[in-house]
């Protein structure tokens, strides 16, 4: 593999540069003494960098890109220019967004402070406006994900929920309501995001929520947004993604002033007729920890920090890094 990086040099015939770079793609698909060699060689990622930021030449750019998402993949040692990566999404290189999603998230999984840092409120604007209009399969969602694990990365992500929670219902993309979901539990993990995830409550419970026959007088203290949704509303069908709302719900219940407004404002209701909706006895478990929240004394509670769950409660929420194949959270590997 020595000659590789000599190979895919710009000096090279594009048939040349193409076949090395497909003959490198097919052997970073699996762990192997070849690939450590790869892993190990500066020259040879150097020279895929500078094959996949030949943004014209699109068939090498693709494959170079692909190279990058299975090395990113085997190891978190590899230097990624984030700059680059933003450049290809701000370029309108279609072709490259479900590759560029996978990098930044392999890459996220184990560094998403130095991920996030790199980043401006303007970048984030952008990769949430591609997931918006669909111009990528999800992945992006996924790096925002693994984001909000970092206080960096929270700080980013906080201001933009006005843009984050309707992906939260996008019709037809598993993959971006999971992601969604499981960036909204890592946001509130941090107590401080408690008061800004408030804000958006409804829109939050909106996928636990069915077309419940609630009593008027309980109706009448819900939001307006949850009142009277009709016999067509369907609950979210993703087991996982019904399990993350939960677990969001039960965190942000950790702060007296959520607990008070889960009271005041009927969502017992609503959850207690999800509960008896679903039929996972552990995504069950998980929405009956947030009734309890809602139904206990506090007692007093104002002498407990207000981010302070009581004694007895056990979160089913530690931090959890997103891999790109969200189905089952086994790493992206192209070309194997």
């Amino acid at each position: 593999m020595e000659e590789i990086p000599d190979l895919l040099c710009a000096s090279q015939p594009d048939k040349v540069r193409l076949g090395a770079a497909e003959l490198l793609l097919g052997v970073t698909g699996d762990a192997s003494p070849t690939l450590e060699a790869v892993l190990g060689s500066k020259p040879t990622i150097d020279a895929v960098w500078s094959c996949f930021k030949e943004f014209t030449n699109t068939k090498l750019s693709v494959t170079a890109a692909q190279i990058m998402v299975n090395l990113t993949s085997h190891s978190d040692k590899i230097s990624v220019n984030t700059a680059l990566l933003i450049g290809a999404l701000r370029g309108s290189h279609v072709h490259l967004y479900n590759s560029v999603g996978m990098i930044l998230t392999n890459t996220s999984r184990s560094n998403s402070a130095n991920i996030s840092r790199l980043l401006t409120p303007g970048d984030v604007e952008l990769v949430l406006k591609l997931i918006a209009t669909k111009q990528e399969q999800g992945y992006l969602t996924a790096v925002l994900g693994n984001l909000a694990l970092s206080e960096e990365g929270r700080v980013l992500l906080v201001g933009q929920l006005e843009t984050i929670l309707p992906l939260l219902t996008m019709r037809g993309n598993l993959i971006v309501r999971r992601n969604t979901a499981r960036l909204l539990r890592n946001l509130s993990l941090d107590a401080k995001n408690h008061n800004q995830l408030l804000d958006h409550l409804p829109m939050i419970i909106y996928p636990l929520v069915g077309p419940e026959e609630i009593e008027e007088e309980e109706m009448d203290k819900l939001p307006v947004d949850l009142q009277y949704l009709g016999d067509d509303k369907i609950r979210e069908g993703d087991l996982q993604t019904r399990k993350l709302l939960s677990d969001t719900l039960f965190q942000m219940g950790g702060s007296y002033k959520v607990r008070q407004v889960y009271r005041d404002e009927g969502y017992y209701q609503l959850l207690k007729c999800y509960d008896q909706w679903e039929e996972d006895s552990d995504a069950r478990e998980r929405a009956q920890n947030v009734i309890y929240l809602i139904i206990q004394d506090d007692g007093e509670v104002d002498l407990r920090r207000d981010d302070e769950l009581p004694e007895g409660y056990e979160t089913h929420t530690e931090l959890e890094v997103v891999d790109n194949e969200v189905v089952d959270n086994n790493k992206e590997v192209v070309g194997s």
